[in-house]
């Protein structure tokens, strides 16, 4: 009996309470902070553009796969009014996969994607899964829109409630791009009759009248011109090598067009404009200044000492010129002196492309002088370098005059010596002879020979 009685009285007492429901979609509640629905875009109102740059940090971590960006040069980084050098093109987040697990919001380093907060964010009702693949319109349009009034981001919340357990001021809000005053500041430029997006700095130029005229003489010519950076030279040159070698692996003879573009990307210099492949050949159109042979002031420029290793390789482009660096300037120091050049150094000079190697203009004057390199440059019987007795100057020996991957290229000519330098040493080490073939091998291609040995 007294248990029913309490059941009454519970009964009784819900019964006397106000309705705690509330009419949906009529009326909603307001959503705490940390709400999080799905992921969006964030819009830089200063720029008119999204706060991503499509650099894949947050595709790569997220754990479900459902994220894809693809980036882009950005137009309005030469307008000026963007300091941003790439933008996001495309931008898709498959909803149906996504478990709302924060991780590409914390990775995100431009603050470009957050947790939508808003009731626009939380209902996404379909009939079909496949209306749930949002681009980049439908990611950006909540922030696009001035919606986004608390952005949820989880580094923010963390600290907040820190100070808030210490008694403190709440921190400010380290996320400032996106917020609806910014939009409201945009609204207010178009009002004033100026552009969406704040002009940074000043448009970039256009080309040089000098590289205009280049460009326009080659295309005259019949090709068209083309400067590209020495990373793209070296993009378009390996292409075309796979496409050479699909050819060879299929045992089909490669096309023309083919070996015409590797040549044309062998020769092509960064920065400089030339007439398109094969374009100079049949029209006499400029093909542009070459990474090997001479320069157009006739100085000796082959091999060109340009190295292609990646940064901080031995091979890399800083080290190399660091070394050939070094080595005009011990020639200098040496021809002040009136003492004659090393060929070990006249050497280094021819192999790193230095316009003081023997056969540069500099070499050949202080030569016709009786000065300097005079010594290294006059004919001998074995020398490292200098004019023969025709007159003509010949390379030092060990030095590949072939291109590159030809058997008698620099690299391959020294890997030769450096082989044929080795087995001399590991003979040495196990106490038996040097083979006859290896002792020639080093003195044709300019090695050094162990001490002791002839």
């Amino acid at each position: 009996m007294k248990g029913i009685l309490k059941g009454l009285g519970v009964t009784f007492s819900t019964f006397l309470r106000k309705p705690v429901t509330i009419e949906y979609p009529d009326e909603r509640k307001v959503l705490p902070i940390r709400q999080r629905s799905f992921p969006v875009l964030t819009w830089d109102f200063d720029h008119d553009e999204p706060f991503c740059t499509g650099c894949n940090v947050c595709v790569r971590n997220c754990p479900v796969d459902c994220m894809t960006a693809v980036m882009k040069d950005n137009p309005k980084y030469a307008e000026g009014t963007s300091n941003r050098r790439k933008i996001v093109d495309k931008f898709w987040i498959d909803y149906a996969r996504c478990m709302r697990c924060n991780i590409c919001v914390e990775v995100c380093p431009f603050e470009a994607i957050v947790m939508d907060n808003t009731w626009a964010g939380h209902e996404h009702s379909v009939y079909d899964r496949r209306d749930l693949h949002m681009d980049i319109d439908e990611l950006t349009k909540v922030a696009r829109s001035g919606q986004l009034v608390h952005p949820f981001r989880p580094q923010d919340n963390i600290e907040a409630l820190e100070r808030k357990a210490k008694g403190e001021e709440p921190p400010p809000p380290s996320f400032v791009g996106g917020r609806p005053e910014d939009r409201q500041r945009q609204l207010e430029r178009i009002a004033r009759g100026e552009p969406a997006a704040i002009q940074e700095r000043e448009p970039e130029k256009p080309k040089t009248a000098a590289s205009a005229a280049a460009a326009g003489a080659a295309a005259a010519a019949g090709g068209e011109a083309e400067v590209l950076s020495e990373s793209k030279i070296r993009a378009k040159r390996m292409r075309a090598e796979r496409e050479a070698k699909a050819y060879l692996d299929r045992g089909e003879p490669v096309p023309q067009e083919i070996l015409d573009r590797i040549e044309y990307y062998k020769n092509l210099k960064p920065g400089q404009p030339a007439a398109a492949p094969g374009a100079a050949a049949g029209t006499g159109a400029p093909a542009g200044e070459v990474l090997s042979g001479t320069n157009p002031d006739g100085t000796m420029r082959f091999p060109p000492g340009i190295g292609i290793g990646p940064k901080g390789d031995p091979n890399s482009y800083e080290k190399v010129r660091a070394r050939r660096m070094r080595a005009e300037r011990q020639f200098k120091e040496l021809t002040e002196k009136g003492e004659p050049i090393p060929e070990e150094l006249a050497k280094t000079l021819y192999e790193l492309g230095s316009d003081l190697a023997p056969g540069g203009s500099i070499w050949q004057t202080l030569a016709a002088q009786g000065g300097g390199g005079a010594a290294a440059a006059a004919p001998a019987a074995g020398g490292a370098a200098g004019a023969a007795k025709s007159g003509a100057w010949t390379p030092p020996p060990g030095v590949g005059t072939g291109p590159k991957g030809d058997p008698n290229s620099f690299e391959k000519v020294r890997a030769r010596r450096m082989r044929a330098e080795r087995r001399a040493r590991e003979a040495l080490a196990k106490g038996e002879p040097i083979p006859e073939d290896v002792i020639q091998t080093i003195k044709e291609l300019g090695g050094t020979l162990p001490e002791g040995v002839e």
